[in-house]
């Protein structure tokens, strides 16, 4: 079989398709020795399921997807996928940020776990995001972001990060490959903002804030997604260059779950 090209390789979410500037997947099998009484290894047996990864870039053309809402599907809100004609099923959502930054489109990367074994073979699936039923010529732009909720000595703000991720753990019942559940765990949402200040001195327990990324389409100007942090002020920063003015950051935690 020859190479597939770029545009050959679809990744597929549910009934979604993501056209990624970059992806990539893996699978691991957890197999440890067996030995005899003598300490000769006579077979390599699991110790647990599968365990396979999904992780791509893809420019932000509307809300967050479903998919990757860590803050409200439950457990059982599973996703079936395929990458480069490979398929996998019951894919769960373990982290996505984001990066806004002047003159720059906003890309989000993600990452999924999947615990199954993978199916099919390689192929080509070529398709256009234009060709879609649902693609609207939208995508969000840092020159149409914005942050509510800051310090208010905090009056430029240059770059923002927006990140939430989630420990997952699978559950399996005796004599079974696949889990039977996979838990949600210590869900974090974390914003950090590049500024002009780093507002009131940071407190012992930490400062109060709560903030809102509102994302703009660059062409319509309306609203694509909120994005919110609701936590403790952790960690103030001032740096300053040559030739440069001094530059404040201020980060943002939340623990959701």
């Amino acid at each position: 079989m020859a190479f597939l090209k770029y545009e050959d390789v679809v990744i597929t979410l549910g009934n979604e398709k993501v056209f990624a500037d970059a992806a990539s997947l893996n699978v691991n099998a957890s197999a440890a020795e067996s030995r005899n009484v003598y300490g000769e290894i006579e077979r390599y047996a699991p110790v647990n399921g599968l365990i396979g990864g999904l992780s791509f870039e893809c420019y932000m053309t509307g809300a967050i997807p479903a998919y990757l809402n860590m803050t409200g599907i439950p457990d059982s809100d599973t996703k079936n996928g395929t990458f480069g004609g490979l398929a996998f099923t019951d894919a769960y959502a373990r982290s996505y940020s984001l990066q806004i930054e002047p003159y720059t489109p906003v890309k989000v990367s993600a990452a999924l776990d999947f615990y199954s074994a993978l199916t099919s073979d390689i192929s080509a699936s070529s398709s256009s995001p234009t060709d879609l039923s649902y693609w609207k010529n939208q995508y969000a732009h840092g020159i149409r972001s914005y942050v509510l909720g800051t310090p208010s000595n905090i009056n430029n703000t240059l770059t923002v990060a927006y990140s939430v991720s989630a420990e997952r753990r699978p559950i399996y019942l005796a004599g079974e490959t696949t889990p039977t559940r996979v838990t949600k765990e210590a869900v974090e949402v974390n914003m950090s903002i590049r500024g002009d200040n780093i507002g009131d001195l940071l407190l012992v327990s930490g400062n109060h804030a709560e903030l809102t990324c509102h994302l703009l389409d660059m062409n319509t100007n309306t609203t694509l997604d909120k994005l919110r942090c609701s936590g403790q002020i952790i960690r103030q920063e001032l740096s300053i260059s040559s030739q440069n003015y001094l530059n404040g950051v201020i980060s943002v935690r939340q623990v959701f779950q």
